[in-house]
């Protein structure tokens, strides 16, 4: 069936609602928390790559002595380095001339240029946070499912090092067994698994991300200690957002729409970095007309990339509720 409105007669026709509603994008917590959380969002200028210091092994030059026994001088060989490249993003406003000037006077409910704006402003974002959770295309964001993961990440080949793995949880588990506190799928003993194996030097996980259908199952079976919370654990920075939150061990779980399918990530945002290069943090170009047409087009670009350097710090559930 046809829709009867379309850009144009939507934000001209008299008497429209006056708001453009948003019926296609997602509202994502884990791109929130990024571009807001001071933490976590770090801003880079210039720089071909991203590079990640890491340290991977203990220094051994050390010991006891007494008297004139000698030292172990052997310098530690002991840092190394993963890289990213950069993440390019772009999304065109395009308006003809046509379509500008009916846009005008008494028939304007709504600015076309300024929604045309707004839309591909979401368009970006939403595009974004598809590719925080499962981007691969070298051009763009290399998503969760491959920095949260035990293969190749930054240049450095996970099965060949394994201090460069994630936890992860690869085995499928039913609705059912992870609801049956006598199985070993409970979903409680899942999380606590996950916590035991990103627990290092004192610091634990400080957020937990998953589909819809796992924080239901979640929440059943927390209900009787649940706690909502806006999602403000750790800066506040979202609490006007509205998105809910449960707790366990004082740890925000968080539904996220973009979250992949049966998928529930354990997160230690303090190794979690989100780049962006200033000149290109949804930067408007501005419009530009071509020679042969009346109309105008522009783009809002962004330059940016996630990282983390530590993975052990992470862990990753890939099959629930199958």
């Amino acid at each position: 069936m046809a829709l009867n409105w379309d850009y144009l007669t939507a934000t001209t026709r008299e008497f429209f609602r006056k708001k453009l509603v948003d019926n296609i994008y997602d509202s994502s917590p884990l791109l929130a928390t990024m571009l807001n959380d001071a933490s976590i969002r770090e801003y880079q200028r210039g720089g071909r790559k991203i590079v990640e210091p890491l340290l991977y092994a203990k220094n051994t030059a050390l010991g006891v002595y007494s008297n004139f026994d000698t030292f172990d001088m052997t310098p530690p060989d002991n840092i190394t380095a993963a890289e990213q490249v950069w993440g390019h993003y772009y999304v065109t406003i395009a308006i003809s001339g046509d379509d500008e000037t009916d846009n005008m006077g008494e028939s304007q409910v709504l600015s076309l240029i300024s929604e045309r704006t707004r839309e591909a402003e979401m368009a970006l974002k939403d595009k974004v946070t598809d590719d925080i959770y499962a981007g691969s295309d070298t051009k763009g964001i290399i998503g969760l499912s491959t920095a949260i993961a035990a293969g190749t990440y930054g240049a450095i080949a996970g099965g060949t090092y394994t201090w460069w793995q994630s936890g992860v949880d690869a085995s499928a588990h039913t609705a059912a067994n992870m609801k049956d506190s006598t199985n070993a799928a409970y979903i409680l003993t899942l999380l606590r698994t996950g916590y035991i194996s990103c627990k290092h030097g004192g610091e634990t996980p400080n957020l937990i991300v998953t589909t819809q259908a796992v924080y239901d199952i979640l929440e059943h079976v927390l209900q009787q200690q649940a706690r909502y919370e806006k999602f403000n654990k750790r800066t506040g920075l979202l609490a006007d957002g509205g998105f809910q939150t449960l707790q366990w061990r004082g740890i925000p779980i968080v539904a996220d729409e973009k979250c992949t399918a049966d998928t529930m990530y354990m997160l230690n945002t303090n190794y979690l970095t989100f780049w962006i290069h200033p000149s290109r943090n949804f930067y408007f170009t501005g419009f530009k007309t071509p020679l042969n047409q009346d109309a105008k087009a522009g783009q809002i670009l962004l330059k940016a990339q996630m990282s983390t350097s530590n993975r052990r710090m992470h862990y990753v559930w890939t099959d629930l509720n199958n």
